[in-house]
């Protein structure tokens, strides 16, 4: 057999069987439009045997008759291996096609899964930062009625200094026998990160510092809780001003909100 013909039947074998790349089914359809009568006559054997064994079910039994067929039409008397072995070889070379598109398959699933694990969860840790929100609101408002509910409570409010914060506006709720006190403050501007607002007690002429807080939403109501604030004064005032960070004895920088009592 010649090398042509031997190519043209292995070709002819996997062209049946779907199993030719584009470009060997290019190569062989060029090769089948100049074939031989005994190359044409192979082929539609072939064709018709592929055909018969497509049809039968799995507990059919081919035919004596087909076998013949088959073994004739692959050159059996000759080269008996051949077929079988380009068979066996585009079997596998499918399996490995089909292996890596079930591969592909699972890694696109995977990152799609993982795409919606990753959602879920920032969908969960937005929902963990509301609900701490909201219990930090609870919280306030549970301290705020804590200090209502004192014995005497005085009530603070602050307005905006006109150069500093002309809108600005806060309130302080102070439980002078519990020494707490509760600071609602609006309209502050934003807080630099090298800054803290810091509150200041006056009594006599003399600034007692009652703590630093920062804000970082000045479009809402900010709730801040004072904890250490003893004094028995009833005359006095209550000042913010913006310190550097961390606090100062004694204020040194720009006042935004004073109120007396």
């Amino acid at each position: 057999m010649s090398n042509q013909n031997q190519k043209f039947e292995e070709l002819a074998s996997a062209y049946v069987l779907n199993a030719l790349s584009t470009e060997e089914e290019r190569e062989f359809e060029l090769m089948l439009k100049n074939a031989s009568d005994e190359q044409l006559e192979l082929f539609d054997d072939l064709q018709a045997t592929a055909a018969e064994i497509a049809t039968l079910s799995l507990d059919d039994t081919p035919t004596a008759e087909l076998k013949d067929r088959i073994l004739t039409a692959v050159g059996h008397q000759t080269e008996p291996a051949r077929i079988y072995q380009l068979t066996w070889y585009r079997f596998a070379a499918a399996a490995s096609v089909i292996f890596i598109l079930i591969s592909a398959g699972l890694f696109f699933y995977s990152q799609n899964l993982s795409q919606e694990v990753e959602q879920q969860s920032e969908v969960i840790a937005e929902q963990q930062s509301t609900i701490q929100r909201l219990e930090s609101e609870v919280e306030r408002k549970e301290e705020l009625l804590t200090i209502l509910e004192a014995r005497e409570v005085d009530l603070v409010m602050m307005a905006g200094m006109e150069d500093m914060s002309p809108n600005g506006y806060g309130k302080v709720v102070w439980d002078k026998e519990g020494g707490r006190a509760l600071l609602q403050i609006a309209n502050l501007p934003t807080v630099p990160s090298d800054k803290d607002y810091q509150l200041w007690l006056i009594v006599n002429g003399q600034p007692i510092s009652a703590g630093v807080f920062a804000v970082d939403d000045p479009q809402k109501d900010n709730f801040f809780k004072i904890e250490q604030l003893q004094s028995s004064a009833n005359e006095g005032a209550f000042a913010i001003t913006m310190e550097p960070k961390g606090g100062v004895p004694q204020p040194t920088g720009d006042m935004y909100l004073m109120g007396n009592m």
